[in-house]
């Protein structure tokens, strides 16, 4: 036996198995640190909220995944409107994809969406097309009810095209600080649901970038945080409102 071979290769083996073991102790105690800084957010989160008088009446989700900005581009200029030849029984409170499924043929592409559990509770049945199983706050579904039937829908719907590289976003409590510290929620209001999502500006151009944001709602009030940048999204009524007064504007001057 070439006792000088086997040596070799005993040695090259157990150099191995510490590399491994020590990566396995690496991955662990990186685990640990992400899952102590979660908490730790979520603990001085609380307590920044508390201080300040504002309540919440769900949980912030903890995570904090990596996204992207991402181009889309229209279907259609307009949104597709249209009634049901035959209205569709609703109960949205226990699967609302068997109702996406009964729509899969008169919607374009049903299976996209996810219904807006938020806005179900207000009375409104809103679904959004998704993304990577989040949701794109620029492309509503929304369905007409008459009687507990779907009569009909409105309906927005994007090509997305991924763009850039893919980096963390800031944490929910991290976009609730910025618009509390901006004062847009002030003391004794409600956080009434926080989501991660799609959003961005509307405009004439064909190809649109949509930025990662969190949706938050108080008091009925939404506003979208940048989940890059932690600014606040103006909303579409106010983007609208400007356009129709530079609009105004420009036909003031011609």
């Amino acid at each position: 036996m070439d006792w000088s071979k086997a040596k070799s290769i005993l040695i090259c083996a157990f150099l191995f198995l510490d590399l491994f073991l020590g990566y396995q102790v690496y991955v662990s105690r990186t685990e640990q640190w992400v899952d102590s800084d979660t908490v730790k957010n979520g603990v001085e989160g609380t307590a920044f909220l508390a201080q300040h008088q504002i309540s919440l009446k769900v949980d912030i989700p903890q995570e904090t995944p990596e996204m992207n900005y991402v181009n889309v581009e229209y279907l259609d200029a307009d949104p597709i409107t249209a009634q049901l030849a035959q209205p569709i029984q609703l109960n949205l409170s226990k699967n609302p994809d068997d109702f996406l499924r009964q729509m899969s043929q008169k919607v374009v592409h049903a299976e996209q969406y996810r219904l807006d559990h938020y806005l179900l509770e207000k009375g409104q049945i809103m679904f959004w097309q998704s993304h990577d199983g989040v949701p794109i706050y620029i492309a509503p579904l929304e369905v007409k009810v008459e009687k507990g039937m779907a009569t009909g829908y409105k309906q927005t719907y994007l090509h997305v095209h991924n763009q850039g590289d893919n980096r963390q976003v800031i944490s929910a409590y991290t976009a609730l600080r910025s618009l509390v510290e901006k004062e847009i929620i002030t003391a004794n209001e409600q956080v009434e649901d926080v989501t991660l999502g799609y959003y961005g500006h509307e405009y004439d151009a064909v190809v649109q970038v949509l930025a990662p944001v969190w949706r938050i709602v108080h008091n009925g009030k939404i506003h979208y945080v940048n989940a890059f940048t932690g600014a606040v999204e103006r909303p579409l009524e106010a983007q609208s409102d400007t356009t129709n007064s530079e609009d105004a504007g420009r036909r003031e001057q011609g």
